[in-house]
């Protein structure tokens, strides 16, 4: 018989081997925004606005079963939102994935420079 403590740490490392993730860089954007700016008369002033991250995660069950699929628009709210702005300036989008035994998360992230727009 096999005491608790060796089975709780083979159960542990069997886990955390079979627990596998990637991230991918897949678009530089100048300019980017999910609301309705007017830029006609619009002066873009990129030291007062601030860094910031946004994102939008779904979960799978079994890898077959998804509860949803990440939404950039949604990630880019988040980000918009946590800034205190209407528009993003170098933004960078990631997605990523995380993949467990039994379950798995699939990202999209968003990461730029937020500012407020006046229209």
């Amino acid at each position: 018989m096999i005491p608790m403590n060796k089975a709780i740490r083979s159960i542990l490392i069997l886990s955390l081997t079979l627990m596998v993730g990637c991230t991918t860089r897949v678009a530089d954007l100048t300019l980017v925004s999910t609301k309705n700016i007017d830029l006609s008369k619009a002066t873009l002033d990129i030291r007062k606005g601030r860094r910031v991250k946004g994102e939008d995660c779904t979960i799978a069950l079994l890898g077959l079963f998804p509860l949803g699929i990440p939404n950039l628009e949604n990630a880019m709210d988040d980000a918009l939102e946590k800034g205190r702005g209407n528009v993003m300036v170098d933004q960078v989008t990631y997605l990523s994935g995380v993949y467990f035994v039994l379950a798995s998360q699939s990202c999209v992230r968003v990461e730029g420079t937020v500012l407020n727009v006046r229209s």
